[in-house]
């Protein structure tokens, strides 16, 4: 799991969209920062490109750190994923900006992104 949270990191922060949906499932549906429903990895890829590329996410960074890891099954696994905008807020412990539920499922041997829920958390 963490190398698939590496690699959306990666992705994000490289506005490397092909990068950062590479272990979508095929049927994954994705609730992006602004509340948008997305489904399927082509939809999910071709937002990521317009927001990457020169829309909304152009200019932003992300740090990620995965928690809550839980195996429901031997192929289905929950996770949180915690955000900030740069690394030394994570470093210095501040709260997170924004956290993620993901769902992971096991297809074929292959670990893939099933269902992510993003949640932007409002600071004081």
């Amino acid at each position: 799991m963490q190398a698939i949270i590496r690699d959306v990191q990666d992705g994000f922060n490289n506005n490397d969209a092909s990068l950062m949906n590479a272990r979508l499932a095929d049927d994954a549906i994705v609730v992006n920062a602004r509340g948008a429903v997305l489904s399927g990895r082509a939809a999910i890829r071709k937002a990521s490109e317009e927001a990457l590329a020169a829309g909304y996410l152009n200019d932003s960074m992300a740090y990620y750190e995965l928690s809550d890891v839980a195996s429901l099954s031997p192929d289905v696994v929950t996770a949180r994923k915690n955000a900030w905008s740069t690394n030394q807020d994570a470093d210095d412990g501040n709260p997170p900006e924004m956290n993620a539920l993901y769902i992971f499922v096991k297809r074929d041997g292959r670990w893939l992104i099933w269902r992510r829920q993003n949640t932007i958390i409002s600071l004081p």
